[in-house]
């Protein structure tokens, strides 16, 4: 799986061009169903071309532009290594793939710039999440959401004890450390010391500090991947390691009161992400709850620190005055907003040049530090439209253009 994190959407909201085509994709892990994932993305680039040619575009334009991401119709690696969902990202000049843990409709759509909203269950605050397993034998970093969970490849975290050991231990030791430990095998949770001379308690005791330096790398990892995020990191590790590496954890957004407990490598990812769920579901509700009812607070007040009009909150996401911000999933709203005179135009159907205006809010909203809600219509405050609430009083809304 790709990460996928706030700079990753700065990078495709700061993009402008005369043609950003976005194309979203739920995708077929399992071998028997590989063959669909390919179809599925042929439809979807036969779309954008559709598009592209309706914008006035010549074929051999729409060829070139379209070259890259049709060389992986018949690229059989690419399509092993997937997640739940398939996003790309198509300019003339690049294209860019995520495999993200979001099964998404299918969809292609051609403007100036990316089409992000099918994004926001990953950028939400209300359902995105970590999970970090710890055994012996194995150390993964995962990418959560409520649908599902892939793992984040990363080149920075130590994947096993033995690998980290013999990054600061001198090679004999090293060598002794792994002899040992395999001919443990039972498969289980104990190290072995490795020092000269130890008698049989010195043989079954833990190597506390050499576990300590281990876990400091995988911390360093982890940092490396997560040092801008505010979402919550779980784990899931055999007992005697849970205390250890949170003693050492520098993640602020750890949860340490309930944490996933056992030998994660028997686990599949069906397996940890119902258990990681069960855990993350009530934090995100609550927090959920508390916003929702803050809103409602301010709202009611009168004193301009809330609002569900379209004409303020645009301009607001825009200048960094949102706080909080709610949107509705699969629902679109299409007009457009000129940052430089303060003006929103608000359409009831899509015409060429607009774009879905909940988007830009939610993008806008995120990079300038807000606190995004992705809900169902239903859970919107008070069924509303769109809702936020603000840091500071200020007038900002924008005027309706001509």
């Amino acid at each position: 799986m790709d990460l996928f994190n706030r700079e990753q959407l700065r990078q495709l909201a700061q993009q402008q061009n005369d043609v950003c085509i976005s194309i979203y994709m739920p995708t077929l892990k399992h071998e028997s169903g590989w063959a669909q994932n390919p179809t599925r993305l042929k439809n979807l680039v036969r779309d954008a071309r559709d598009q592209l040619r309706d914008g006035g575009h010549s074929d051999d334009e729409i060829e070139t532009i379209l070259a890259s991401v049709k060389r992986r119709f018949d690229d059989t690696a690419f399509w092993r290594n997937l997640s739940d969902g398939l996003a790309a990202f198509i300019t003339p000049e690049s294209t860019e793939f995520y495999r993200l843990p979001l099964a998404f409709d299918e969809v292609a759509i051609v403007g100036t710039r990316f089409h992000l909203k099918p994004l926001f269950p990953i950028i939400a605050t209300n359902n995105r999440f970590y999970l970090l397993t710890l055994s012996q034998n194995d150390v993964r970093l995962y990418q959560g959401t409520h649908q599902g969970i892939s793992e984040v490849s990363s080149d920075t975290i130590p994947s096993d004890i033995v690998e980290a050991i013999q990054q600061y231990e001198d090679p004999e030791q090293a060598l002794q450390y792994h002899t040992s430990s395999a001919q443990n095998g039972t498969g289980g949770t104990n190290l072995t010391y490795h020092g000269q001379g130890g008698d049989a308690d010195d043989n079954a005791r833990e190597p506390a500090d050499e576990l300590k330096r281990f876990f400091h790398k995988i911390d360093d990892g982890v940092m490396d991947r997560l040092a801008d995020e505010n979402t919550p990191l779980l784990l899931a590790g055999v007992n005697e390691y849970l205390p250890l590496y949170a003693d050492v954890n520098s993640y602020p957004h750890l949860i340490e009161h309930d944490i996933v407990r056992g030998n994660p490598e028997p686990l599949n990812g069906a397996e940890l992400h119902e258990r990681a769920w069960e855990i993350v579901e009530p934090v995100f509700l609550e927090d959920q709850q508390e916003a929702l009812e803050q809103f409602d607070q301010l709202f009611y007040q009168d004193g301009g620190l809330a609002s569900d009009a379209f004409h303020e909150i645009i301009p607001g996401c825009a200048f960094s005055r949102v706080d909080t911000l709610f949107v509705p999933i699969g629902q679109y709203r299409w007009g457009h907003f000129d940052p430089e005179t303060n003006t929103v135009q608000l359409k009831d159907e899509r015409e060429a040049g607009d774009e879905d205006l909940l988007d830009y809010a939610a993008v806008h909203a995120y990079l300038n530090g807000a606190t995004v809600y992705a809900l169902r219509p239903e859970n919107m405050p008070g069924g509303r439209a769109i809702a936020a609430t603000f840091r500071f009083e200020a007038d900002v809304q924008a005027t309706e253009a001509g």
